[in-house]
């Protein structure tokens, strides 16, 4: 299991946000986690990890099934539309990098490694 309710905040504020004001304005301190700490926080990246895996591993097992039901129907194996869209709801949720990320895991789902 994830721990998700772990004492240190890299992101803990030092002061109140005032009303209105964005989260990245607030003032931020360094974070300087002993080793144990780093460890521990390392065993919950694997476990985010190994999630991203197995959830990948189930959207391509999905996504075969879809080509396969669209190539019986006598369509196509790939459908740029929902492909561009799929980009699309990556850049929106992760900026930049999200294009990136959608690419490789339509790439993986496709069949092409």
């Amino acid at each position: 299991m994830i721990e998700r309710n772990h004492p240190v905040s890299p992101t803990a504020p030092t002061t109140e946000q005032e009303p209105g004001e964005p989260a990245a304005a607030q003032s931020v301190p360094p974070v300087f986690d002993d080793p144990a700490t780093v460890q521990v926080l390392r065993g919950q990246i694997d476990a985010l990890d190994a999630a991203i895996l197995r959830l990948v591993g189930e959207r391509a097992q999905l996504s075969r099934r879809i080509q396969i039901a669209r190539l019986n129907a006598g369509g196509t194996r790939v459908e740029l539309g929902r492909e561009r869209s799929i980009v699309e709801h990556y850049r929106s949720a992760l900026g930049n990098a999200g294009p990136g990320l959608a690419d490789a895991v339509l790439r993986i789902c496709r069949g092409g490694r």
